[in-house]
């Protein structure tokens, strides 16, 4: 048989009658019900549900919603209107501050008089008595008038009685937001012993963490019907999601407390100091943009040694409305240290905050070992006035993945947040900030500049409102070079298909993408659509090739391809491709595109023996370079001169006594530096002039003049 409930309620309703002057009372007494001169207001009506035992039930809703009426109804101190209220159990209640004392009687008078009324006899009282006024901590005021007593004092003494009854349930109803830090702790500490001695609490708060961490049901009145009961996390999201139709307040000005000297009471914690930054700037009020800033929380506390470590969260909120994030040591399991005294700090960092435009306050709080009981909160630490040029609605900006039906993808990342805890953040040589891998494998942390002699060239050729394609971004170094220089009216396109360098790609770009001036397409170019395979460079990060190099270690994985004229990308004025070899497929797949754009500058990573590797003759490619209409031009030391054609082929046809079998089965097991080293022996042997590995720029012949014209290029051979 299942056990008898504690509470019981059915149908009931409480009917307050209004009256619009004191003169009407007495008119419809005279008038006995013939007339009516009130007006009817329900502060319940047809309320049903039980409660089982020791079960603890959270009530909550607005202000005039009928929580307090319940309350009073289930301690009898009101009667119902229609309905009826089983309860079974000696019921001890909180209702409001000093409920039943009488001002004039003095505390020790008290005790007795709200003890007897509970059910003590006189005998159990006396039994009490010493116990009720150690955990009132009020023992020299144990015989003065309540009157006399602060706020804090009267719920003391009241809680004291009411747990120390041994009641089987117990009613709270917001009394606890009244004292120190030391007497609440006590107070939830006494709470939780009742709840594992199977006592039924019911606990009316509008403190919706505590009513979440510590109910087993939660019950939501909404004007005097219950609007949602049962699961606490399912029902305080609910009435959360309905209080953002609220008005919203008037910001204060930031509460912060400053450190003391003075060691913490016994039971107690308390934050001596907030403090918020941006990029390092602290303030109370700070300005910041979507993804561009780091924000920190630094937060400095005073506590009881001999109690366990409290537990620290921040909360950043969008105005008064609603919690926009949250975070607790004790859900991420963050040890906080203190030092013998009990004091301690800790600093929360959210690298680039991806924070949309609007008014967000942050507010820090010091809790309990279990974060049920607060200790000390500062509800405006900061305030953070986020400005985003984007007109579209949302707080924040999420990771998020966009797939086309013709297999092509993007991922969009929020901003330049570190994927990886070792990336490097470096300055690039124009003074920018530039995420790197752990490795530094484009080494800019010296000068914070990349292949100079090329990076120069590229300045000279790219123009405000080109149209730019980023062939083998890699981590976006010349990505975002380009897209300051094409500014607003131009647009650059990056491709990489490695998630790593992607990831640092997105972060290194994310504001342009923003204004749109950059577009990534998370994907390699060849010849046709579908999937390939990226094999991983043994020790030069990011540098992967499309096919299964000896610089490689064999593992690989799989990602998008695409034929480069699908994107419909033309005209271009600009394309850098560095791709390892493979830059003849990519080129070719992008023969319409080269077509259609007459202008087209391209600037190629040129390694013979690389595309010999990767299954390209190198003089069947510069011969189609060359039908496309295309020149060389190379850097000879001193300038970036054009090349004679017939030179350069005769000197790729060095490279024919190679035999390359033979050096990939020599060199496999070796680094990527023996194997260059040992490539460029072997070119020389063959008696190939040229470095194994240089950048040529490709320009057609009618371009050609306007380059020597501005002083791009010298040294014209005829």
């Amino acid at each position: 048989m299942p056990s008898e409930p504690a509470i019981s309620i059915k149908n009931l309703s409480k009917c307050y009658q209004l009256y619009a002057q004191p003169s009407d009372r007495l008119k419809q007494f005279l008038w006995r019900g013939r007339r009516q001169y009130f007006r009817e207001f329900w502060a319940l009506r047809d309320v049903s549900f039980e409660i089982a035992k020791g079960e603890v039930l959270g009530i909550i809703g607005r202000n005039g919603a009928g929580k307090s009426t319940l309350l009073q109804l289930l301690c009898g101190t009101l009667t119902p209107t229609a309905g009826e209220v089983k309860v079974h159990g000696r019921i001890a209640a909180l209702l409001e501050l000093g409920s039943g004392f009488n001002p004039e009687f003095s505390g020790r008078e008290n005790v007795y008089l709200s003890a007897s009324i509970l059910g003590l006899s006189k005998q159990e009282i006396e039994q009490r008595f010493e116990e009720i006024v150690e955990f009132s901590g009020i023992r020299d005021f144990i015989d003065q008038p309540v009157k006399t007593y602060s706020s804090g004092m009267y719920v003391r003494l009241a809680f004291s009685v009411a747990t120390s009854v041994d009641p089987d349930i117990l009613v709270i109803d917001e009394a606890l937001s009244v004292g120190d830090g030391e007497f609440a702790r006590k107070s939830f500490d006494r709470i939780r012993d009742m709840k594992k001695a199977g006592k039924t609490i019911l606990f009316c708060s509008h403190s919706l963490y505590q009513v979440e961490a510590f109910c087993d049901r939660v019950l939501w009145l909404d004007h005097g019907d219950i609007k949602l009961f049962g699961n606490p996390q399912e029902t305080v999201q609910g009435y959360s999601i309905s209080l953002l139709g609220g008005e919203k307040t008037e910001s204060t000005a930031p509460l912060t407390t400053t450190p003391s000297a003075i060691p913490a009471p016994e039971g107690y914690a308390r934050l001596c100091q907030v403090e918020v930054s941006l990029d390092g700037e602290i303030g109370s009020v700070l300005r910041g943009r979507p993804d561009e800033n780091d924000l920190s929380i630094r937060l400095q506390f005073e506590s009881d040694p001999k109690l366990p470590a409290p537990t620290v969260g921040v909360t950043i909120s969008y105005g008064t409305l609603m919690t926009v994030a949250c975070v607790v040591s004790r859900s991420e399991n963050v040890l906080i240290e203190r030092n013998q005294h009990g004091s301690g700090e800790v600093t929360i960092d959210f690298p680039a905050l991806p924070l949309r435009k609007g008014e967000y306050l942050v507010a820090a709080y010091l809790g309990n070992e279990d974060a049920v009981h607060i200790y000390d909160s500062v509800q405006i630490a900061a305030t953070l006035q986020i400005d985003d040029p984007l007109p579209e609605p949302g707080l924040v900006n999420l990771v998020h993945h966009w797939r086309t039906s013709a297999g092509h993808s993007m991922a969009f990342t929020p901003a330049s947040a570190p994927k990886d805890a070792n990336w490097q953040l470096l300055k690039l040589f124009t003074g920018r900030p530039f995420w790197v891998d752990p490795a530094d494998s484009l080494q800019l942390a010296k000068s914070g500049m990349f292949e100079p002699l090329e990076t120069a060239l590229l300045r000279d050729l790219i123009k405000p409102g080109d149209r730019v394609l980023d062939i083998g971004a890699n981590m976006g170094y010349y990505t975002v070079l380009f897209a300051d220089w094409v500014g607003a009216s131009g647009i650059v396109h990056a491709v990489e298909p490695d998630p790593d360098n992607v990831a640092l790609l997105d972060a290194n770009t994310r504001d342009f993408q923003q204004q749109g001036r950059v577009h990534l397409h998370t994907l390699a170019l060849s010849e046709s659509s579908g999937t390939a395979k990226l094999f991983r460079s043994k020790d030069n990060v990011g540098m992967h090739r499309l096919y299964d190099s000896i610089c490689c270690d064999g593992s690989f994985m799989e990602v998008a391809m695409c034929r480069g004229d699908d994107l419909a990308l033309a005209p271009l004025d600009v394309i850098k491709i560095d791709i390892e070899g493979y830059e003849a497929f990519a080129l070719r797949g992008l023969s319409d595109t080269l077509t259609h754009s007459p202008n087209l500058k391209i600037l190629c990573e040129f390694s013979p023996l690389s595309m010999l590797e990767a299954g390209v003759q190198p003089l069947q490619w510069l011969e189609w370079m060359e039908v496309l209409g295309f020149i060389a031009i190379a850097h000879n030391g001193t300038s970036w001169s054009p090349v004679v054609h017939d030179e350069l082929k005769q000197h790729v046809n060095c490279l024919t006594d190679i035999d390359l079998t033979e050096l990939t089965s020599t060199l496999k097991t070796r680094n990527n530096d023996a194997i260059t080293d040992a490539a460029i022996e072997a070119a020389a042997a063959c008696g190939y002039p040229r470095p194994i590995l240089e950048n040529l720029l490709w320009v057609r012949k009618e371009s050609l003049q306007d380059l020597i014209d501005n002083g791009i290029v010298f040294n014209v051979k005829t």
